[in-house]
Formats: C-alpha cells, structure tokens, sequence
C-alpha cells in the first residue's frame, strides 16, 4: 500500500520505505523527473529546501509509541497522515488547540502538490516553477488560517492582486481580457455583442450572490443530512437570491440566457474544469466560480506558491507539530468499538481509530487520526479490509465514481518573454462543445484540432522567476484520468497508448496553437522541460487514477454525498470510524486551497467538539 500524498493544484515514484533516521527528520529537497527539450534525457530535479528543524532520532522498527507516554504528558494524542495543504492546516489548528500533533509525510518534503520548483539541468538555471497552484483565489481564507493561530498572513508571505485577472484566447486567435472595472469589461464585452455587457452585469450579480450564499449554506457549515438540501436556513437565502432553476439546470443552459456569441459563453464557464466538470453537466451555480475571480480577485504570493508553503509550515512548527519527512504510513490501525457506547454523541460507528502503522513496521498510536491523502486511496489502501469490511465495500463504492481530469504538465524554460501573455492565460477552443471531451490517445490531438488549457506565466507579475529577458511557463493540458482513459481506448478497441506518446502529441498540439495564435514557434526558444504525467501525479500524490483535482463536483457528490457520505440513510452512508477523520480535496467541501482550508476549519471544529480540547486549551 502506498500514502500519503499531496502532492495542480498540481513526480517520481512513491518513496521507498524505510527505518526513521536523523536524516529522515529534515526537510530535504523534493526529487522529480525532468526531461531536458535538448536531448529529452532525463535528469534529476531539485526544488529549494525549507526551513530544517533539529535532528531527532527514531524509533526502531516494531516499536509502540503509544498516546501519552513521554514525561507523563496527557494532552491528547493526533497523528495527521499526510503534509498537504489540508495536513498541514489541520496539524497548526489541533496544536493550537493543545493536542500533541505528528504529521507524518511520506515524500521528502511537504506541501503535496501546493509548491515552487527549480530543476537541475542544463538551461534550467534561475528559472522558478509553480508546479501546483498558480491561482491564489479568496484570499480572505489563507489570513483566516493564520488568525486561527494568532498569527497575521502579512507577516509570512506578501500576496499581489494579478490584474488583469485573465486573458482568453480563443480558437479564431482573437483574445478577450478579464477584467475587474466594471466599466471597461462592459465596454469590452459591448464590442463584441450589443448587449452583453449589461448582461454580464446582471449575471455577475447573480453569480456573486450564488457565491455569498452557497458558501455560508454548504461549504462553511458541514453537511450532514440530505435534509440539508431543504433545510430553510441553509437554503433559503440563496433560493431567494438567485433562480433555483439557474443553480441546478447545466450552467450551459445559463450562459445561453445571457450570451449569444459562443466565445463569451466559454469565456465564462472554462472554469468548470477545475471541479472535474464541463458546462454541458456542471448545475448553474458553479458560475460562482467566475465570480470569485471576477469579485475577490486572483492574487499571486510573491516569490511563488512555496511561500504558502513555507508559512504553513512554520505554523505547524511555531505550534510545537512534530513533522516526520520519509514516514511513509502503511495503515490506519482500527479495532471493533466493543459492547460499550461510542464515546462520540451521535456516532453510529462500529470501529474505532488506535493509531497508524508505517512502512517502517513502527507503530504510533493516537486518540485522533486525520487522513489527508485522496480519501478513495485511504478507504483502498490504508484501512485493512479483513478486520473492517465495511472499509473494503467502500474502496470499491469510490472506484468508478465520477473523477475529474488529469494532466499533463509542461514546464519550460524559455530564452525569451512573451508581450502577449499575461500572468494567468486560458486558450481556448472553436470547438466549444467537442473540446471538453478528455483526450485519451495520440489521436485526439492531431491537427487541426484544438484543445482548452491553461498557461501560467508569472514573469508578468515576479521577474524573480526567470533570468532577465526569459519566462518560465507552465501549461496544463487536460488529459483523461487513468481509469477514463482505459475504457475510452477500450470501447474504441485500441490499446492504450503509453505516456511518452501522449506527451509527444499533447506537446506538438499545445506549440501550433501558439504559433497559430501569433507567438511563434517556440520549439527552439525552449532551454529546459520538465514533465508531470498521470502516472507521476498517481504515484508521487497518492491521488486516485491520477485525477488531479479529486472527485467531480457533480450534485450527487456534493455536500452530504460528498464522502464520507453523511445522509442520514443508512443504506447511503460511508462508514464511521470514532476518532478518524478526514481532509483534502476529494472530501467535503471540495477541491482548490480555499475549499481545502475551508474544510480544515470544519474537520478541526468537529474534533473538538466530538473529542474536546487540549489539555494546554483547557487550562487557558
């Protein structure tokens, strides 16, 4: 079995486990896979180091670490299983909270996909990557991370608003900008269909408001009940404000209300990508994810995502949380809860957590265990099936269930700016509704076809990430997930093709659209490439099929069917665990750092609720 995880937003295989050592205890430098455009050999890469605590020494493999042993200390115990976002958030919060908190990271350094790189290698050097999240959106909910705290944001990491937000463009190489004066996005939109612009406002209105009240109504407050979803309270603002018919039928019904030209109804609903979705089958409320870009802003942390990491990291340091680099966690250690009542109020829970074991065979036992890794990977990998059956019937419950895409990342060294790149790039399709099918072969890619991606080019806003006169650009090319992957190329009676081929073909696709668009051919202008594959993100991130951003967020799983699926219907509900708890992206609320520290905040709360406070919180 393999773990933990996090890793798109986003290589190498999984790490090989081992004994804790002194060494195992650093935060060492990240290792992945890199390809150099030159002779496409592969080279190890390196990303900085962060902070390095003192050297601790370990414990022998087989050895119990039980809860409360060590100068009589009664705080209670929580391991956290894996140093994502989501770990890492949950760990600082607990801490605080006076709980003695381990997390526990399989790879060499945290962060899970939430990270800067820099390679190794001929013509990569002084060039700086984004190789997960590059849209720093709702900022409000990063500050609120470190107010839990008592910290300020401002004093770790100084965060900028990209403006403008975006730039689209489209497949008849037109471009259109996304921008936040409300004015000239009217007049820019007007120029392109009489009338849009004054739609666009009423549409960002009401998408605004789908965002006020669909954030207080399921993403702030847990979901526990299907009742939920005709709970007057939850939903009663949100009904008021907006047509209920506008938040459930396909958001491509809603765009049709509102734009007449194809390119702005694509220019506001490409983001459903990033919940696993398209608009033919994302429910009209998802345009609140336009609205939080158009609204709140896209910001970016200057000097890159690591520095979200590195604060976050300091937090859980500055809260006394013992991190474990290389501990790779083979299982979650569970027993029958026995006779006895569960000790959680209203827990319909046959097992209880006991702790974790590791690759290592050492054993750590804890009061409260939270999983940050893919949670369909936990329910496959990391609960034994033979003790809990019930664990077993929910791996194989997950194992089909809607999944978002994957992809494949391109990084690239360039020796030269592009003027017509902004910061943040989505080029997009003429073919708006055939361009949301998932390649799945080298075929879907070849000419003259197109295909909707992201570009990242943060030299436009940080010229500290490439040397002068370079850029260093990152595209994500959505690819089918494994699983999709092999039944598409099933039902079409071909083998599936390997990853090298897909790369090749997902590369010469994404150079013609630029030099179709106007930036030339950027094939020789290319010192260095680096390269993420499904596999890589699968097995580097534990993330299930190599779906970069989880679970879809289609409404049967959303909210309470959102897992562990909390209904209310026994025959529905996922399994109960006292004292096992879980966060990330393929759990309630969602996916993106926002929903995740979102969803920390919610997981903390229900730990100290269902398990009370630390000894060091009580006394306070």
């Amino acid at each position: 079995a393999t773990v933990p995880r996090e890793s798109p937003d986003m290589l190498a295989s999984t790490s090989t486990a081992s004994p804790p050592t002194a060494a195992a205890w650093r935060r060492s430098s990240a290792r992945r896979r890199s390809v150099t455009s030159a002779r496409n050999a592969h080279l190890r890469v390196v990303s900085r180091s962060i902070a390095e605590p003192a050297e601790r020494s370990g414990s022998a493999p087989g050895s119990i670490s039980p809860p409360g042993s060590g100068g009589g200390d009664t705080r209670q115990k929580a391991i956290v299983i894996g140093g994502g976002v989501g770990g890492l958030g949950t760990a600082s919060r607990l801490a605080h909270a006076g709980y003695e908190v381990t997390l526990l990271e399989k790879n060499a350094d945290v962060g899970g996909r939430c990270r800067s790189e820099s390679f190794e290698g001929e013509g990569a050097e002084g060039y700086r990557f984004d190789t997960g999240p590059s849209l720093m959106l709702l900022p409000d909910r990063y500050r609120e991370q470190f107010t839990a705290v008592g910290k300020k944001m401002e004093d770790y990491m100084d965060i900028r608003r990209v403006d403008p937000c975006y730039r689209a463009h489209f497949g008849d190489h037109t471009t259109l900008d996304l921008l936040y004066d409300i004015v000239e996005m009217r007049a820019q939109l007007d120029a392109v269909e009489e009338g849009a612009g004054g739609r666009y406002i009423d549409w960002l209105g009401r998408a605004r408001a789908s965002l006020d009240y669909g954030v207080a109504a399921f993403i702030e407050r847990d979901a526990n009940s299907i009742l939920d979803f005709v709970d007057v309270s939850r939903v009663g603002p949100l009904a008021l404000a907006v047509n209920p018919l506008d938040l459930l039928l396909p958001q491509f019904q809603q765009m049709k209300k509102y734009f007449k030209d194809p390119r702005l109804r694509a220019l506001f609903s490409y983001q459903e990508l990033y919940v696993g979705l398209s608009p033919y089958n994302a429910p009209g409320v998802f345009s609140l994810l336009a609205a939080t870009e158009l609204t709140d802003g896209v910001w970016y942390p200057i000097g890159g995502f690591d520095k979200v990491r590195q604060s976050l990291q300091a937090l859980a340091d500055e809260e006394g949380v013992v991190t474990r680099l290389s501990s790779e966690v083979a299982a979650i250690l569970t027993e029958p809860l026995g006779e006895g009542p569960s000790l959680v109020a209203g827990s319909k829970a046959t097992q209880v957590v006991r702790g974790v074991r590791l690759a290592s065979g050492e054993v750590l036992e804890a009061d409260v265990v939270v999983a940050n890794p893919d949670l369909p990977c936990v329910w496959e990998q990391l609960i034994d099936h033979e003790t809990f059956p019930e664990a077993k019937k929910e791996a194989e419950r997950w194992e089909d269930a809607d999944y978002s895409c994957s992809v494949i990342e391109f990084n690239w060294c360039l020796d030269l700016e592009l003027p017509d790149l902004l910061h943040h790039n989505v080029f997009l399709s003429g073919d708006y509704k055939g361009s949301w099918v998932r390649p799945a072969t080298p075929e879907d890619f070849a000419a003259p076809k197109q295909h909707n991606f992201y570009c990242h080019n943060p030299v436009f806003t940080d010229k500290t990430c490439a040397p002068a006169g370079g850029s260093s650009v990152m595209v994500l090319l959505p690819v089918g997930n494994l699983n999709e992957q092999a039944k598409a190329c099933k039902k079409r009676g071909v083998p599936v093709p390997s990853e090298e081929d897909m790369v090749n073909a997902g590369r010469e696709a994404i150079l013609r659209r630029f030099k179709e668009a106007g930036h030339g051919d950027l094939t020789a202008h290319i010192t260095h490439e680096s390269i993420t594959t499904p596999t890589d993100w699968k097995e580097k991130f534990n993330i299930k099929h190599g779906a970069v951003f989880g679970l879809s967020h289609g409404l049967t799983q959303l909210a309470a069917f959102r897992p562990p699926v909390r209904t209310g219907i026994p025959a529905l509900d996922s399994p109960e665990v006292d004292g096992l708890h879980f966060v990330g992206a393929s759990t309630r609320p969602g996916n993106g750092v926002p929903l995740v520290l979102m969803g920390v905040k919610v997981v903390t709360d229900a730990i100290l609720k269902q398990h009370g406070a630390g000894i060091k919180a009580q006394a306070k």
